[in-house]
């Protein structure tokens, strides 16, 4: 019996599901910006793991930060040697319970942080209960070596058009990766036809296209624009979309809750962009 309760009172792995449900609510996450699943790691797993279990090991009130950096640490993971890696640690207090206390772990990540970066392309979870229940989640995100140009301006944008919503005390939209694939196929059509115009050469409206990849509607919406300066396009993309009415209540229509923004970039360095709006 003093054994049982010795044991108890130490901290433990969590178990399979709850890292589980753990990945499972990242991807959700993800797939609500429009962001493609992380690839699990195994190298990044036994680092997040044996990370998590030294902070729950710690006395409460001294757990963070680490004792040791993470480049500290680094060092005795060649594999990993020359990557970009980042660390996200969460403590979910042990009051939080059930599908409440993954929801809290992951919560809702800064703009910036490495769960919503486009550049991440691979996380390693581990997750332990400290010897009074706490949570503790250690992510562990490795960087891509490179991000194609086209996805980092596509969520510029979509960033940049929530921060006009937001400021209006709107609601922000949630990105649809079937509704960009329709976005991207337009702005696509735009650069090989070297027009900007809602009007297809085919006569295909913005509604037409949304219907053709059977995504349903009751309202949809679509801001297009083109640039010659790919780095410094985004910025002056929305400035010239808010001077806009017809452009600035497309951003601003509180009925819309979906959006895709699709980028095309041409040799010369030409940017064309279609984002779309829908209301299901």
């Amino acid at each position: 019996m003093l054994l049982a309760a010795a044991a108890a009172d130490m901290p433990r792995r969590a178990d399979v599901a709850t890292t589980t449900d753990l990945r499972a609510a990242l991807g959700q996450l993800r797939a609500a910006s429009g962001l493609d699943a992380l690839e699990s790691s195994a190298v990044l797993d036994r680092l997040a793991d044996r990370r998590a279990a030294e902070i729950a090991a710690a006395p409460d009130g001294r757990r963070l930060p680490h004792p040791v950096p993470l480049d500290d640490e680094l060092d005795e993971w060649p594999e990993l040697e020359d990557r970009r890696i980042v660390e996200r640690v969460t403590v979910v207090p042990a009051t939080s319970s059930g599908i409440e206390r993954i929801r809290s772990a992951w919560d809702t990540p800064e703009k910036g942080a490495p769960a919503l970066d486009p550049r991440s392309a691979a996380v390693g979870i581990g997750a332990w209960f400290s010897a009074e229940g706490s949570l503790v989640l250690v992510a562990v995100f490795r960087f891509a070596d490179d991000v194609p140009e086209r996805e980092r301006l596509e969520l510029l944008l979509l960033d940049g058009v929530n921060e006009q919503r937001l400021a209006q005390s709107m609601r922000a939209l949630r990105a649809d990766k079937r509704l960009r694939e329709v976005a991207r196929a337009h702005s696509e059509t735009m650069l090989a036809g070297g027009f900007m115009a809602h009007e297809s050469p085919n006569g295909d409206l913005p509604a037409d296209r949304v219907r053709a990849a059977g995504i349903g509607f009751r309202l949809v919406g679509e801001n297009v624009a083109r640039s010659l300066q790919p780095m410094g396009s985004v910025h002056g993309m929305i400035q010239e979309w808010m001077a806009s009415p017809t452009h600035r209540a497309n951003v601003l229509t509180a009925d819309f809750q979906q959006t895709a923004v699709g980028v095309a970039i041409g040799d010369d360095g030409s940017v064309y962009v279609t984002q779309l709006f829908l209301e299901r």
